[in-house]
């Protein structure tokens, strides 16, 4: 008889803390990533390319699975550009109407680990189940890295800091051997409670953490952690168009969390403040006003912005657009 001595193989005997949890849980693990042909979970021209997972099982068991995904949808140039996966790799390939009900029974009965899964795997898993006509697919225990201690940005970047490295991100199994070891690394830093800790649930309606009798995390609520110590150790906001990239979601939304924490008076409103921008929208709104002002909504305010778009200065935008007529009432 001879060992297994293949690097998947020395991989999964790695995993000990997460074979350790799968036996005290008495439930199977499953660590699982999706490539896909956008980043919106919910548009129509959502569709999965790849996907690939490894599940450890309380006997000591494990299984991985890897596959290419036809996603009945046109990858464009650029997400082929990132994964290197293709419209003639997925041409003839099983559609996910092939994997909806294997999916759907690992959502309810493993414990489903990801990286950003909370927010996007696991939603556009439902959201591609309805679409190939299974609904009510929901997954009960979840647990999302980005969720764990010391664990910040993009995959490759949170990894690196555990000592981890890989010579490919953006393919299926590549990124779940790196979020598993990811989080191996963290259970044997702290202990499995943190990783206990930080199970939740993800169901159909929302795009984050439901919480559980585990706790109340949500990649929202930590953004806003995140921000507001960077605040406090800088006295200013990082680049929030690097930092939204890093979490998959658009500058506009780390925005809307910025005006979050201004409200709560967390921090002032200065830090959003262009000021070349405000010092020149000063000067010109009350005249922009009365030629096109039909209202505060982001919608209406679309003629405003317009007006100015073609003649302010660079930096202009709907942001500082606002932060210029909340100005007025001051």
């Amino acid at each position: 008889m001879t060992e297994d001595t293949s690097p998947e193989n020395q991989k999964i005997y790695r995993l000990i803390h997460l074979k350790k949890l799968s036996k005290k849980l008495n439930r199977p693990i499953t660590i699982f990533d999706l490539e896909t042909t956008t980043y919106n979970p919910y548009v129509k021209w959502m569709g999965i390319t790849e996907l690939g997972f490894i599940t450890l099982y309380p006997d000591g068991n494990t299984k991985q699975t890897s596959a290419l995904v036809n996603p009945e949808r046109n990858i464009p140039p650029k997400v082929r550009e990132l994964t290197g996966i293709t419209n003639d790799d997925v041409r003839g390939k099983p559609t996910w109407n092939e994997w909806k009900e294997s999916l759907h029974e690992i959502a309810n009965k493993h414990l489903i680990i990801g990286y950003n899964c909370a927010s996007f795997d696991c939603i556009v898993v439902i959201k591609q189940n309805e679409r190939y006509g299974l609904t009510g697919t929901k997954f009960n225990n979840v647990l999302d890295a980005m969720s764990l201690p010391d664990v910040q940005g993009k995959l490759e970047k949170a990894a690196a800091s555990f000592g981890i490295t890989s010579n490919t991100f953006h393919r299926a199994m590549a990124d779940v051997w790196a979020t598993a070891l990811l989080v191996e690394a963290v259970a044997a830093k702290y202990d499995l409670q943190t990783l206990e800790s930080c199970i939740k649930s993800v169901s159909s309606t929302s795009s984050t953490f439901s919480p559980n009798s585990s706790g109340n995390f949500s990649p929202k609520k930590k953004r806003k952690e995140e921000l507001t110590k960077y605040f406090e150790e800088h006295a200013s906001l990082p680049d929030l168009e690097a930092f939204g990239k890093e979490r998959n979601i658009k500058k506009s939304t780390v925005e809307s969390d910025v005006f979050d924490l201004i409200r709560n008076e967390i921090m002032p409103k200065s830090v959003l403040e262009n000021p070349l921008v405000q010092k020149w929208l000063s000067t010109k709104i009350e005249e922009a006003i009365e030629k096109c002002w039909i209202g505060e909504d982001e919608n209406r305010l679309k003629p405003l912005f317009l007006y100015f778009s073609e003649k302010a200065p660079e930096g202009f935008d709907y942001t500082q657009l606002k932060l210029a007529l909340g100005k007025r009432g001051e």
